[in-house]
């Protein structure tokens, strides 16, 4: 999966050029560029074993425009990320122990 990966983030940097404004950091997929690229979004959680869930966490956080439900902006994507992988997971797991009933 890694090697992957680097392979999309080498595509975008060629697709992004020398010239462009944006940082190495934001081109790496860090976490800390906000809005984050979709493609590095589908790469996290691909790489968590939930690549259906990429495209509802996006949609879900371009509603509040970024921001937390206090009005501050979101400063890393991905602990956001891991947060609603975490509860995707926790929320399988109530369904399933409730589905023997």
């Amino acid at each position: 999966m890694k090697r992957r990966a680097k392979r999309i983030a080498f595509a975008l940097r060629k697709e992004l050029g020398s010239s462009s404004s944006v940082t190495r950091n934001e081109q790496q997929g860090y976490g800390t560029e906000i809005p984050p690229h979709p493609s590095f979004v589908a790469i996290y959680f691909d790489q968590q074993q939930m690549p259906e869930e990429a495209e509802r966490f996006i949609k879900h956080y371009e509603k509040l425009d970024w921001e937390t439900v206090t009005g501050k902006p979101i400063r890393n994507w991905k602990v956001l990320a891991a947060d609603w992988i975490f509860d995707r997971r926790q929320e399988q797991k109530r369904a399933a122990r409730l589905a023997k009933f």
